[in-house]
């Protein structure tokens, strides 16, 4: 079939089973067509234990396999995506299929994001992840480094892209950062370790712009490294907003990249915010953008207060601001505040 030829010869296909592979911990991956020679990706065997028939106008073209750690539905979400390649996207009725079928790969995503955060005495967390499309491209993150139950990792990133490849990408970042951070010098030394991954062993033309902290929970000390992310920001309690940056290349970009550190220290009544550019570049209805001037106006008001109350007059603000706008971008949010010690909650 002509379009299934052409469409083998682009690089995104490869990428695209790389990064399912990824998402399902190495295992095989591949597209076979319907004699089960491989077409793409890596076989998973001349009897392969999961198989997901593509079908293009009731005809079978080829097949997705994959080894018995590939999720049933990682390969219904990657086969309809094909299907509607190889269909040319016209039909209205293949679309709402796809549709409903990106839904499951919203499902899985969401799974991926942390159903709770660490519980760690004396400090408070909280998120918000809204996503423009069916599958986005942004991760958030909280999780004590093994072996080290004093350090925290604190972690976000926006894939550049959007739908199921970034979202399969996200994914695979996720679980390269979390690998890093808990075996790496720092955060400089596993950006620089995930960096070399993505450059070097990911078929992909997609990037992903990272911020990684560790926190000393004991002592609040903060060391940051960024791969072209905005910010963080710091509420210091009656003190004001501030950010620290240590820039960085974005992932995936170049192979000789070097990130660097910065440090700073987290007062009792402080938080650490981290965002993407869904926040500040959200949209009204004159598309106009929310803006850094709205977001830190947003955060002084609400200096010293718990992570949860931080969170939601930022949210509440953002859709203030953007009324019945459309979201262009995924938005996500993750705060961490270091709580005052017992007897200076008890002085307010």
């Amino acid at each position: 079939m002509d379009d299934l030829d052409a469409f083998i010869e682009k690089d995104v296909l490869a990428g695209l089973l790389a990064l399912a592979s990824a998402a399902s911990g190495g295992a095989a991956v591949g597209l076979v067509d319907p004699e089960g020679h491989l077409l793409a990706g890596r076989s998973a065997g001349p009897i392969p234990l999961r198989s997901q028939p593509i079908a293009v106008e009731g005809r079978v073209v080829a097949a997705l396999t994959g080894e018995d750690t590939v999720s049933p539905e990682l390969l219904v979400l990657v086969g309809r995506s094909l299907e509607l390649v190889f269909a040319g996207g016209r039909d209205r009725s293949e679309r709402e299929r796809v549709a409903h079928e990106l839904a499951i790969g919203r499902r899985i995503q969401l799974a991926l994001m942390p159903r709770h955060f660490p519980e760690i005495e004396g400090w408070t967390f909280a998120a918000h992840y809204e996503a423009a499309r069916e599958v986005g491209g942004d991760l958030f993150d909280a999780f004590v480094l093994r072996n080290r139950p004093d350090r925290l990792a604190l972690l976000i990133a926006d894939v550049t892209g959007k739908g199921i490849p970034a979202a399969l990408l996200m994914a695979d970042v996720r679980a390269l950062l979390h690998a890093a951070a808990d075996n790496a010098d720092g955060p400089a030394d596993a950006l620089g370790r995930v960096n070399s991954i993505l450059v070097h062993e990911r078929a992909t033309s997609l990037m992903v712009t990272a911020a990684l902290l560790e926190v000393d929970t004991l002592t609040g000390d903060v060391r940051l490294a960024s791969a072209g992310h905005e910010s963080p920001l710091v509420a210091r309690a009656g003190r004001g907003v501030g950010s620290f940056d240590a820039p960085g290349p974005i992932l995936g970009a170049f192979q000789d990249a070097v990130y660097r550190e910065q440090t700073a220290r987290l007062g009792r009544g402080d938080s650490i915010i981290l965002y993407t550019d869904g926040v500040t570049e959200t949209r009204d209805e004159n598309r106009q953008f929310y803006g850094d001037e709205r977001l830190l106006a947003a955060i002084g008001s609400v200096c010293g207060a718990t992570a949860d109350v931080v969170t939601r007059t930022i949210v509440g603000d953002v859709a203030a601001f953007r009324g019945d706008a459309e979201l262009f971008d995924d938005l996500t949010l993750l705060v961490v505040e270091r709580r005052p010690a017992e007897d200076e909650v008890a002085a307010d």
